[in-house]
């Protein structure tokens, strides 16, 4: 065997075989038979034939396993080295090239490939390398992506749904409507991909009735079938809050998919039904535990995230610990969270500390627990053990870091953060400019967080009700009328909350013509319906004023029944004033009746009793604060 001759190619094998040698060109021409006529032709040796003609073939296929593989930046390579070659690559090479453009996040490289295109007549012959263009293109910049759309001359239903597609993934959905429209209109039928594209906007949109004719049509023609439709109609359904045809769908549904479950089971969690969660998750089980990934098991921490806390101590982590989810850091992010919320730090604690790499985003959950939570202090030595692990904090640390130093007056330390953002480039960042000013305001340092406010050039909503409700709570209530004005000149649109600081600045600054002003304005300009914490306010500002009687009518005039803060708004102002028993007494009332574990009521009265000589009356409050078990809240100060 060893003195067998081992070839490298085919050329190698004919030519051992046959001793042949290619013959010189100049050779005469023979004679072949073709379509059963005998022409004259050069004779071209096959083998350089044929490898000539796999040539092509060869480059695309290596550039093509390359972009699978996941590695786009040798694909590129290998692309430019086939031009250098002078090697004519066909649509298909294109195709993968623009591929690997797109993992790569190359505008530069795929407009260069564009041109290309251009230059080879690809983009008018072929329809799918324009296809992959308008794909490409609508990830930066969607108004090229339109263009080369309309374009293109021959748009097929593939063309059509990646154009509809773009549109729904940049938010413009109703481009997307009128698109899938033209395409009815203009004799390209849609297809399964076309709608599951077209499905998600009608979701975000709230378009029930849209939705519905998508699905009545997908039966019509046949296609509802395909798993990814129907997971598209299942979250348009819940999305639209209409979870029980979304759960008619799920269970008619012949192959289930991973996606599938999660849907249905986040579905019912986002509709405020996490028991039926709880349901569908235990069919899953029952039908695959194979198909149960981390990825549902987090929706199903946020289904026991809405139920109590008993509910959720019967076995979930030990459930959670057994399938072998707890090394996951997402996994055990969402499970410390939860017992956070149900006030066991404790426990959030032990599963963090069991927890063998963590990731910025677990040490900045655990921070973001303990910074809302009675111990805040402990966030700062979360963040030492945080930096010693050669973690770096990013902006949502530092964001709960700053709740942190507000919790506790810790303003030097909430400097030296201020000072750590600045150094790492998050200056710019609009959340954290927010929590800069509510933390200088919480620390009545207004001109820190106007400095911290000033400095943002890109203002949005978030900032400038930060500010307003800064001035609010330090008491400067012209302040805070002079940062509304210049937030709507600006052409930022108010909510409901900025008016809650508006309204509330006003009532204890003793503005009230201006209070007025601005509360009607709410609904006639504005279209924001007012609420209860907008009626507080009024109350409380006619309150302080003195006007009980006129407080009181507005409260009965109320389009929406009062709450206690309503008759708490009251009580505190007639506590302040005299001359008004009866309608102290019927306030009391009101306020015992919503509230009845409230001594502050009965203080009021007795107090009122006592000043007006009315010993049995005060005697009989007591006995009754003291029948009940009631206890007075002590006062209390951190000085």
């Amino acid at each position: 065997m060893s003195n067998v001759v081992r070839p490298r190619s085919a050329h190698q094998v004919f030519d051992i075989f046959t001793k042949r040698r290619p013959a010189p060109q100049n050779l005469p021409n023979r004679k072949t038979h073709i379509s059963s006529s005998r022409k004259r032709l050069d004779l071209i040796d096959p083998f350089e034939y044929f490898e000539q003609n796999d040539s092509l073939k060869s480059w695309s296929s290596k550039i093509s396993s390359l972009v699978r593989e996941n590695r786009s930046q040798e694909a590129i390579g290998l692309f430019k080295l086939m031009l250098v070659n002078e090697q004519m690559p066909n649509f298909v090479t294109v195709l993968s090239v623009i591929k690997a453009a797109a993992s790569l996040g190359s505008k530069d490289l795929a407009c260069g490939i564009h041109g290309y295109a251009i230059k080879m007549g690809s983009i008018d012959s072929q329809v799918a390398v324009a296809t992959a263009l308008v794909g490409v293109y609508s990830s930066w910049d969607m108004c090229i992506a339109r263009k080369l759309f309309d374009q293109t001359p021959n748009r097929d239903v593939v063309l059509c749904s990646t154009m509809l597609s773009a549109f729904v993934s940049n938010g413009e959905y109703l481009e997307a409507f009128k698109l899938l429209r033209e395409m009815l209109l203009c004799g390209v039928p849609p297809n399964h991909v076309t709608f599951s594209s077209a499905l998600p906007a009608c979701a975000h949109l709230h378009a029930l009735k849209l939705g519905r004719e998508i699905h009545g049509y997908s039966i019509k023609m046949s296609f509802c079938c395909h798993a990814n439709f129907q997971n598209s109609l299942i979250d348009m359904y819940s999305k639209c809050r209409h979870l029980e045809t979304a759960l008619v769908v799920f269970k008619h549904m012949q192959n289930k998919d991973n996606v599938s479950w999660r849907i249905m089971i986040r579905g019912c969690v986002e509709n405020e039904t996490p028991r039926k969660a709880l349901e569908i998750f235990r069919g899953l089980r029952a039908c695959s535990v194979e198909k149960v990934d981390e990825y549902i098991i987090q929706d199903v921490i946020g289904a026991y995230s809405l139920l109590d806390e008993n509910f959720f101590r019967m076995g979930f982590h030990s459930l959670v610990l057994k399938m072998g989810f707890t090394s996951y850091v997402s996994v055990v992010t969402e499970l410390l969270q939860v017992f956070a919320k149900f006030g066991d730090i404790e426990s959030a604690r032990n599963i963090f500390d069991h927890l063998k790499w963590k990731d910025v985003i677990a040490w900045s959950a655990m921070i973001a627990v303990y910074a809302q939570s009675t111990q805040p202090n402990i966030a700062f030595d979360l963040l030492r053990q945080m930096q010693l692990a050669e973690q770096r904090p990013n902006d949502f640390t530092f964001v709960s870091l700053l709740l942190a130093c507000s919790s506790f007056d810790a303003e030097g330390i909430g400097e030296s953060i201020h000072a750590q953002i600045t150094k790492d480039g998050y200056s710019t960042n609009t959340f954290l400019t927010s929590a800069l000013i509510d933390m200088y305001s919480k620390v009545g340092k207004t001109r820190e967080a106007k400095d911290v406010f000033d400095e943002d050039s890109s203002k949005d909503f978030i900032c400038w009700s930060s500010m307003i409700n800064g001035y609010a709570i330090n008491g400067y209530g012209e302040e805070v009328l002079e940062c509304f004005s210049n937030m709507l000149s600006h052409d930022i649109e108010p909510n409901g909350v900025v008016f809650i600081s508006v309204l509330s600045a006003c009532s204890h600054c003793g503005l009230e013509y201006e209070g007025w002003n601005w509360f009607r304005a709410m609904e006639e300009k504005h279209g924001i319906k007012p609420k209860l914490a907008h009626y507080a306010c009024m109350v409380d500002m006619l309150s302080r004023q003195g006007n009980i009687e006129e407080a009181l009518e507005f409260v009965n005039n109320m389009p929406v029944e009062p709450d206690k803060r309503i008759w708490g708004a009251l009580l505190a102002g007639c506590r302040n004033s005299h001359g008004h028993t009866e309608i102290l007494e019927y306030v009391a009332k009101k306020a015992n009746s919503l509230d009845p574990g409230n001594t502050s009521s009965y203080v009021v009265l007795s107090n009122m009793y006592a000043e007006q000589g009315r010993w049995e009356d005060v005697e009989k409050l007591r006995n009754i604060i003291d029948s009940k078990s009631l206890k007075k809240v002590a006062g209390y100060s951190t000085i």
